[in-house]
């Protein structure tokens, strides 16, 4: 290869990687003359022996190049923004949607925790929360006092609240009468007041780990009942325990 084509390739070469030209200036002199090009402030020069027909095809091509350098760099660029401007969007959607769904998510559990203990609509409980509740039903409800089969952690209600008359572990607001406020209630469900029924619901799902009882079902009457008269024994007051 002679030293004028090694240098004509490396210049090809130079101006095939250039991307935007601050002050383009080409200068072709045919019959070997000089070729001389500045591109950002650098001077290229380098003599050239081919035709004239040679230099005005290697000025074409660089023109076209360049062209096309600065045709992609601009669409790139609008690309880019375009992309940004819909992350942008997409981001603050998703955060609006996801702000959305955690607050409903909140909400739905919060209604849903005292949902699960609280009196459903329209229910009429199976008992008599001042007394005089049949002495069947309250043996019934002494006897689930004390099963441990109602929880899902070997809890029964008398883990907690003593066994054979020995009360305990009984706020002071429990010697009111039903319905009356009971921390756990407050605390973890929302609840100011409670009925029998819904104490022995909170009680439960909470220290116990289970389900709810039945609505209206023998074992959440019978333990209401049974607990209506330890309400009564708690607070000095005559019972039928």
């Amino acid at each position: 290869m002679s030293q004028h084509d090694d240098k004509r390739r490396k210049l090809l070469g130079r101006l095939n990687r250039q991307l935007a030209y601050t002050a383009p200036l080409l200068a072709l002199v045919a019959g070997g003359a000089v070729l001389q090009a500045s591109a950002a402030g650098d001077a290229l020069v380098a003599d050239v022996s081919s035709p004239p027909g040679s230099a005005l095809m290697l000025a074409s091509n660089h023109a076209e190049g360049a062209a096309e350098a600065q045709a992609e760099a601009q669409g790139e660029a609008e690309a880019g923004a375009e992309a940004e401007a819909q992350g942008e969007a997409e981001g603050e959607a998703e955060g609006e949607a996801e702000g959305e769904g955690q607050a409903e998510a909140e909400g739905e559990a919060e209604g849903g925790a005292s949902a699960k203990v609280a009196r459903p609509e329209g229910y009429s409980p199976a008992y008599s929360e001042t007394g005089d509740n049949p002495p069947e039903m309250l043996a019934r409800g002494e006897a689930l006092y004390y099963d441990t089969s109602l929880s899902s952690n070997g809890l029964a209600c008398a883990s907690c609240h003593g066994s054979d008359g020995q009360d305990m572990r009984y706020n002071e607001t429990f010697q009111q009468p039903f319905p009356h406020q009971v921390a756990m209630g407050t605390n973890q469900f929302g609840m100011s007041e409670v009925h029998a029924d819904e104490m022995v619901q909170i009680c439960m799902v909470a220290p116990m780990a289970a389900e709810p009882l039945e609505w209206g079902g023998e074992a959440l009457t019978s333990l209401a009942a049974y607990m209506v008269e330890v309400q009564k024994r708690v607070a000095g007051e005559p019972h039928d325990l």
